[in-house]
């Protein structure tokens, strides 16, 4: 497990996708619908670590929609978006607990409800989530199979995946 300090070390990290094993600048990604992928992930800075990016998309529901990062040794997630997916947080607040947080314990979060997940010691991983309305993400909502995209690479962004990626086909 990470201490809560570690972890967010881990997500600001600048990071490239490893393309046959080599950190690569940028990127071309060639997914139609649904758009599910998994990219391994590696930083300049801290070669210790390795990382996985996934993104998946429901061939039933289109509009949901999982971002997901995780370090990739230990398998711990650090960060999940979650788009018309559902959620029970944890019903219990630990010291350290972010205050944004406690008036969500025990919040179940239904299917409209888009939610990003956190990693915090103590907890299992990403077990606390917010209402992406509370949170700077900003895409808050997927209407379209083009939001798909625009939230996959804010979440990019937001992990700090610095290798520039191209789509060779709108996502239909």
């Amino acid at each position: 497990m990470f201490t809560n300090e570690q972890a967010n070390y881990l997500i600001n990290l600048p990071k490239k996708i490893l393309d046959n094993e080599k950190l690569v600048d940028s990127f071309m990604i060639r997914q139609k619908f649904p758009f599910t992928d998994r990219f391994i992930l590696g930083s300049q800075s801290d070669v210790e670590f390795t990382f996985l990016l996934e993104i998946y998309q429901s061939e039933k529901a289109s509009l949901k929609v999982s971002l997901y990062h995780q370090e990739d040794q230990s398998k711990i997630g650090l960060l999940r978006i979650d788009f018309y997916g559902t959620h029970r947080n944890p019903e219990t607040i630990i010291d350290g607990l972010p205050d944004i947080f406690h008036k969500y314990a025990g919040k179940w979060f239904n299917y409209n409800e888009h939610h990003i997940h956190f990693y915090f010691q103590d907890y299992k991983p990403l077990a606390w989530a917010l209402p992406l309305i509370e949170d700077e993400f900003p895409i808050k909502d997927i209407k379209n199979n083009q939001d798909v995209g625009e939230a996959f690479l804010s979440f990019c962004k937001r992990i700090n995946l610095i290798t520039k990626i191209d789509f060779e086909n709108i996502l239909i």
